[in-house]
């Protein structure tokens, strides 16, 4: 079913044991996509399969001719279904709630998790903000078609909020601020809901991130500090050395160079207090001594401060951890860019074609595409400027 709802809409499916379970003991209609992935996978209308269409499916359904179904495929496989899950479960009430419990949970966080995996890979592809999109509709679906207690509730809204927030990084990621601002405004809204104070400040660093893309820079501090302002922030060190850190970029554009090095001072301060024993949400994991030195080369980038910025571009590079492969491109556009402005065009040249060509788009394409602009306005006819050239369009563009 997965399968084929993505081949039929280009969205992957999300469904899983409990959606069968539930298609089998509960489900009486099911929603139009679920309708589209039975009908493809056992070639025959979901009134063959014994479920109630809509009326409206029902009405499309009449006009198709009847022969085109192939009604005994139900009739084969049900009984291999019912051997299948006899035993696992006991059979639900046809109608009613049925119960969520913590594994539903952990099985949407498992499958949240791999995105960001995802995400640290290959950045924000329109794949991974489908993907998390998705992931959060299901969360939201389980609210309204299950009972649960109030924890439980609570730790659904968080992490739909969560999966909206990730579907609005990837979009920001790969400079789609349309699509961006559409999350946003889910987003925040169910981290109020869900009053978890971990994601409250994920949504508002995004959020900050996203109006800076979109030049808004005073709605971007004001973002900043309202991160920053969560109570959580006072009481756990990292999150404090989050919010600051990010703060300082916003700062570069409205404030001073000294609330820059402050701020980024005050983050560091702040990292080393913080107990890496402590249990925070997976998505806290990427920040570490290497992320706050990526946003110190971001921010004296936006000063112009070439020398820092490639000072901290070094200092970025060697605190990465391995795994984070879509950051250290971005690490190296951002060097190749501030040792271009220093006039070191061959060194630049080099360092630009050490981005791996894979995970040249979104910010990336981005930051290479002003890189080749520059390198054109600056020094057009050196050799250097010729091969970086050849390069973007027989590899990068490839």
């Amino acid at each position: 079913m997965n399968l084929a709802l993505r081949r039929l809409t280009g969205r992957h499916g999300t469904y899983s044991e409990r959606t069968i379970h539930d298609l089998l003991t509960r489900t009486r209609t099911p929603r139009s996509r679920t309708t589209l992935a039975l009908e493809a996978v056992f070639d025959c209308s979901i009134a063959d399969l014994g479920f109630v269409p809509t009326v409206r499916h029902h009405q499309h359904a009449a006009e198709d001719d009847p022969m085109k179904r192939r009604t005994f495929t139900f009739l084969a496989t049900a009984p291999i279904a019912a051997v299948a899950t006899a035993g696992m479960a006991p059979p639900r009430p046809a109608s009613g709630p049925y119960r969520i419990g913590v594994a539903d949970v952990e099985r949407l966080e498992q499958l949240h998790d791999q995105t960001m995996d995802d995400d640290d890979q290959a950045g924000g592809t329109e794949a991974t903000e489908r993907r998390c999109a998705a992931l959060a509709e299901e969360a939201l679906d389980m609210q309204q078609q299950g009972s649960a207690s109030a924890r439980i509730r609570s730790r659904l809204y968080a992490l739909a909020a969560s999966m909206t927030d990730s579907a609005m990084w990837a979009a920001i990621d790969g400079h789609r601020t349309g699509a961006a601002q559409a999350h946003l405004h889910r987003a925040v809204t169910l981290a109020s809901l869900s009053g978890d104070q971990a994601v409250l400040i994920r949504v508002w660093g995004h959020a900050a991130a996203l109006y800076r893309q979109m030049g808004r820079f005073t709605d971007s501090t004001a973002a900043a500090e309202a991160a920053r302002a969560v109570p959580l922030c006072r009481t756990d060190p990292l999150y404090a050395a989050l919010a600051r850190a990010r703060l300082s970029l916003h700062q570069a554009h409205t404030g001073s160079r000294t609330d820059v090095l402050r701020s980024l001072d005050q983050a560091r301060k702040d990292l080393s207090r913080a107990d890496a024993a402590e249990r925070r949400p997976r998505w806290t994991q990427f920040f570490d001594i290497a992320e706050i030195e990526l946003l110190a080369l971001q921010a004296h980038t936006e000063m112009g401060r070439w020398q820092e910025a490639e000072a901290h571009a070094h200092h970025a590079l060697a605190f990465l951890r391995p795994s984070m492969a879509r950051n250290r491109a971005l690490i190296t556009a951002y060097l190749a860019d501030a040792q271009l402005h220093q006039g070191e065009t061959r060194l630049a040249v080099a360092t630009a074609q050490s981005v791996p060509a894979a995970v040249a788009h979104g910010r990336i394409e981005h930051l290479l595409n002003n890189f080749t602009a520059r390198l054109l306005a600056t020094d057009p006819a050196s050799s250097h400027t010729q091969e970086w050239t050849a390069y973007r369009k027989d590899v990068l563009s490839a």
